[in-house]
């Protein structure tokens, strides 16, 4: 996986997959979500997105099922 942020990028190591689960099996929804959790660490990294006023908390993307939205200020962002 190769995630580009500000001018650099950072890569993983090849992941080799030797079995898979079907789609409607009951752990799907659950290994998806625990696919993405390192994702999800990255992007919060990144320290981008839109800031609420009261919280001062950032958020930078949201996540519901397989849909992905990211969020920022700007364009470049």
């Amino acid at each position: 996986m190769c995630l580009h942020t500000e001018g650099k990028i950072t890569e993983t190591e090849d992941l080799e997959i030797q079995c898979g689960i079907f789609q409607g099996d009951s752990l799907s929804p659950q290994l998806f979500c625990i696919g993405l959790i390192p994702f999800t660490q990255q992007l919060n990294k990144l320290n981008t997105g839109y800031e609420k006023h009261t919280t001062k908390t950032k958020i930078s993307h949201l996540f519901y099922m397989d849909d992905l939205k990211l969020i920022g200020k700007t364009e470049e962002e």
